[in-house]
């Protein structure tokens, strides 16, 4: 099954890590937009950006990503 970025997960991790998205925007070499897009689902990183963004948070790819069909399900 193919898995993706959740914005969500994105979201609860960069919080729970006490960063604002401007600092992990700097911490990544991306906008504050941008990160705020990652979070929305609008936008979905890189793979090097990605693997940027979990160093920063100190936690697993995993923890950033979900089955694709967790987040249809959750959109319904």
């Amino acid at each position: 099954m193919a898995r993706s970025v959740s914005g969500p997960r994105l979201l609860a991790a960069r919080q729970s890590a006490g960063l604002s998205a401007e600092q992990l925007a700097i911490s990544v070499g991306r906008s504050a937009y941008t990160i705020h897009e990652y979070e929305c689902g609008r936008v979905t990183p890189g793979t090097a950006v990605l693997i940027a963004i979990a160093d920063t948070l100190g936690r697993p790819i995993d923890d950033l990503l979900v089955e694709d069909t967790e987040e249809v399900a959750d959109a319904a």
